[in-house]
């Protein structure tokens, strides 16, 4: 799944290629994808809009639009958005007529969405598993998706005082604490196993087991790594790519995510894999000590 620095690379690509331009139709290949608006509404609710400003919130894009409109894109397991020039073609399967370069990639030909662009761009919405969707909303609306969501990591309110706080009475492992949405916004599987380990953490360490100085140590490798994965345009291990159809490549320095069996970068001891939350989870036995 896209978590932020995924997410935060297709925002700086689209705001970079498309703040400014107007939305002159839009195709919907799958069905699924739009959500709680017929489309026919939908589109007609962004034709003619200009693309103001493009914002992220944990792992959700929102596009917003001239007339106090947001399109929600919410890449969930599989999502990505491609920027390509008109003449570039789509077939009614969801597959470019024309393949060159990236965009013979299998992970570029899902493609479920369309939104055609003033300056002969499209926008096109490639998603596997269908899982991704599409929405229309308001101001309102808009507040009221994003209110029970934690602050961002790189936000004023994000503090080792905050982390302290929201781990203090938590008997649950320190992982599936990260990964909630509600206390951080934007972290997912990869970047816990990858946060946890530079903070020589155990993943199922209890929350209110951990001290002052392993608070601190997963506050620095938070910003650290997320701040790492952005620079290098995100983690592509499987379906990830950005706004060219390319591949991020943070992949080459990840230390144990999907790395069971190699040798830790600092010890030579073979990374576990154990299961946390329903989620494939990696560590290094020596490094990261659990904390009963």
């Amino acid at each position: 799944m896209p978590e932020l620095p995924e997410v935060e690379t297709i925002r700086r690509d689209l705001y970079d290629k498309v703040r400014g331009n107007k939305i002159t139709d839009f195709r919907l290949l799958n069905q699924k994808t739009l959500k709680g608006i017929p489309e026919k509404e939908f589109k007609k609710g962004v034709t003619r809009e200009k693309i103001v400003d493009i914002e992220r919130r944990a792992k959700i894009l929102v596009l917003k639009l001239t007339n106090d409109k947001n399109i929600l894109l919410h890449m969930k397991m599989t999502g990505h958005l491609l920027i390509e020039p008109a003449s570039k073609e789509v077939d009614d399967r969801g597959n470019w007529v024309t393949e060159e370069g990236p965009l013979k990639d299998s992970y570029n030909q899902y493609i479920r969405a369309i939104f055609y662009l003033s300056g002969d761009k499209i926008c096109a919405f490639s998603d596997l598993r269908k899982f991704g969707y599409i929405k229309l909303v308001d101001k309102q609306e808009l507040s009221q998706i994003f209110k029970d969501l934690g602050p961002e990591p790189f936000s004023r309110e994000f503090t080792k005082e905050y982390l302290a706080q929201i781990f203090t009475g938590k008997r649950v492992a320190i992982k599936k604490v990260l990964m909630d949405q509600k206390n951080i916004a934007g972290i997912g599987n990869i970047y816990a196993d990858e946060i946890l380990y530079r903070a020589q953490v155990h993943p199922l360490t209890k929350a209110d087991n951990l001290n002052e100085a392993e608070i601190a140590a997963i506050y620095q490798a938070t910003k650290g790594i997320l701040k790492e994965a952005i620079k290098l345009r995100g983690t592509s291990t499987s379906d990830f790519r950005d706004t060219e159809g390319e591949k991020g490549k943070y992949g080459m320095k990840l230390a144990v995510y999907k790395k069971n069996g190699q040798p830790c970068p600092n010890d030579g001891a073979l990374i576990e894999r154990i299961v946390v939350g329903g989620r494939g989870t990696h560590f290094c036995p020596l490094e990261q000590k659990e904390k009963k």
